[in-house]
């Protein structure tokens, strides 16, 4: 069952309205007069499509989990460097797809909160990646090391965004993370072999 087109319209006018509003001030200060105001419909409409503010938020933020994570899906632990430098690439992709939600990401007020998710995202699909292969290594060995990558991986990636993307190409971004990513995940491995 397909959704209505004029659902999918109305929806992402609703989001796109409420991303633009969080690069201005934090969610706590915006109200539904003035997104559907911003969205161009009738606060009605809006209340047919959200409970609040907080839930196109959290809208948004299941829309980003899924992108994510579906890049991430394809991390392969046999080709640690080949499947990183592959994830981010699909990642700036993705990304550079939805201006708007890239902006979201990495300049809202709301960005710690959704970058921290990633974060979590990377962790957790990493570490089940590391544990099918690798099942001897206990999982409080491979946690805070994960943490580490994420942090860097992430943090790397919007200092870049924010500073850098007009002066370093996406290319040599990606090479230095994945990289780097390479050799810690081989770090965390070897203790299995």
């Amino acid at each position: 069952m397909s959704t209505d087109k004029r659902i999918i319209k109305t929806r992402t006018s609703i989001k796109s309205a409420f991303m633009e509003l969080v690069e201005e001030k934090p969610i706590s200060k915006i109200n539904v007069s003035e997104l559907a105001y911003k969205a161009l419909v009738n606060r009605s409409t809006f209340y047919l499509h959200y409970e609040d503010v907080q839930a196109v938020a959290d809208d948004i933020e299941r829309e980003i989990e899924s992108r994510i994570s579906s890049c991430i899906d394809d991390f392969d632990i046999n080709d640690i460097y080949g499947s990183t430098y592959s994830v981010f690439k699909k990642l700036t992709n993705r990304l550079n797809e939805n201006e708007k939600m890239k902006k979201y990401i990495v300049f809202s007020t709301n960005s710690i909160k959704v970058i921290e998710k990633i974060k979590g995202i990377f962790v957790r699909k990493t570490k089940s990646s590391i544990l099918k292969k690798f099942p001897n290594i206990p999982e409080d060995e491979i946690e805070y090391p994960l943490i580490f990558a994420a942090a860097g991986v992430i943090d790397s990636y919007v200092n870049w965004v924010k500073k850098d993307s007009g002066r370093i190409p996406s290319e040599e971004l990606i090479r230095e993370v994945s990289g780097i990513t390479e050799l810690l995940i081989e770090n965390i491995t070897s203790k299995a072999k």
